[in-house]
């Protein structure tokens, strides 16, 4: 009888307990969160190389990374509430309709940071900790507080704490910062400079509802074709730099060239949407592919080790390439020896 009486009190609580769960995560903004969590696997993976990867080490790196964007998640929803009221895509969000209230939101922020950076520093490393903290200080701070309302610039500057998730994975796993880390940033930004621009193009009524600085369909396509360019140059670096497996130039090549054919197709103002939305999605589909390609690492070889294990041109690799690749092809060569042993 006790248990009749108390029901509709226990179901009650559970549909808010569930009511507070949903509004929880959606603060989080999940979506981002997973495919940034691609680009730390990807770069963490990178780093390991061949060599055996502890999962609680991983787990630690993934965790802690997603906790720290869910904070930047969270304090960007904080601040950019009066902006998300205006925009169709975002007028439902749960401090944008006072689901939630802005001091709960901020200590739920505070929380999420302070797990994830004690994941970071206490189970990876001290380097993987300070990126994370890096890409939170642009992301909330410099690029949210300070340039998203003033200029188109601070798409550029948002790019830089994108880039940062393949970078924790990285120096999770090193503990240093060398040309390989660089290049990752470099890579990634440059990838994210076309992508936030088709969506800008997407979503330009909504941009111009909010009062934010949008591009004139023009000036989107010139950019979007500059960074294409860089992208294209700098993956190519990276590739040479981090000696990065077989599937990398593929990838690169294959998705990254048909992503600037797209750009470099007929565009009026009529189809422009159109033609970003490909953009966006081929973007989408090149940096999963790019992060499976990092990946793949552990077990693939470079075709630098393929030319070496052919006994042509040894000595011309070693004179070109210097210590560091030598190591690196010595390796992967061992690694060919080991599976066709």
């Amino acid at each position: 009888m006790d248990h009749g009486q108390h029901s509709p009190q226990h179901a009650g609580a559970l549909k808010q307990w569930r009511l507070s769960l949903n509004v929880g995560l959606e603060l989080t903004k999940p979506g981002i969160i997973v495919g940034n969590l691609a680009s730390v696997f990807g770069g963490y993976l990178l780093a390991a190389g061949g060599r055996p990867v502890s999962l609680a080490h991983l787990l630690a790196a993934l965790l802690g990374t997603a906790l720290v964007i869910a904070c930047g998640c969270v304090i960007n929803n904080c601040v950019d509430r009066d902006i998300d009221r205006r925009m169709v895509r975002t007028c439902h969000r749960a401090l944008a309709v006072r689901a939630v209230s802005l001091p709960s939101a901020f200590c739920y922020a505070a929380v999420l940071g302070v797990i994830g950076f004690g994941l970071l520093w206490l189970g990876t490393t001290v380097l993987a900790c300070v990126m994370a903290a890096v890409g939170l200080i642009v992301y909330a701070g410099v690029y949210t507080c300070l340039m998203k309302r003033r200029s188109h610039w601070g798409t550029l500057v948002g790019s830089l704490s994108g880039a940062m998730p393949p970078v924790v994975g990285y120096c999770a796993v090193t503990g240093s910062f060398d040309a390989t880390a660089l290049m990752l940033i470099v890579v990634f930004c440059c990838w994210q400079m076309p992508h936030s621009h088709a969506i800008t193009v997407m979503r330009h009524e909504d941009f111009r509802a909010a009062g934010l600085p949008t591009l004139t369909l023009r000036q989107a396509r010139r950019e979007i074709n500059l960074y294409m360019v860089a992208f294209l140059i700098s993956a190519a670096i990276l590739g040479w730099v981090a000696a990065i497996n077989v599937s990398y130039p593929l990838v690169v090549l294959g998705l990254g060239g048909y992503w600037f054919y797209l750009t470099l197709r007929p565009v009026r103002t009529t189809n422009a949407k159109v033609w970003a939305r490909r953009i966006f999605s081929v973007s989408i589909l090149l940096i999963l592919a790019l992060n499976l390609s990092l990946a793949l690492n552990a077990v693939l070889p470079s075709p630098s080790a393929l030319y070496h294990s052919s006994g042509v041109g040894e000595n011309h690799q070693t004179q070109v390439r210097g210590g560091l690749s030598e190591s690196v092809t010595t390796a992967f060569t061992d690694h060919l020896e080991e599976t066709h042993g």
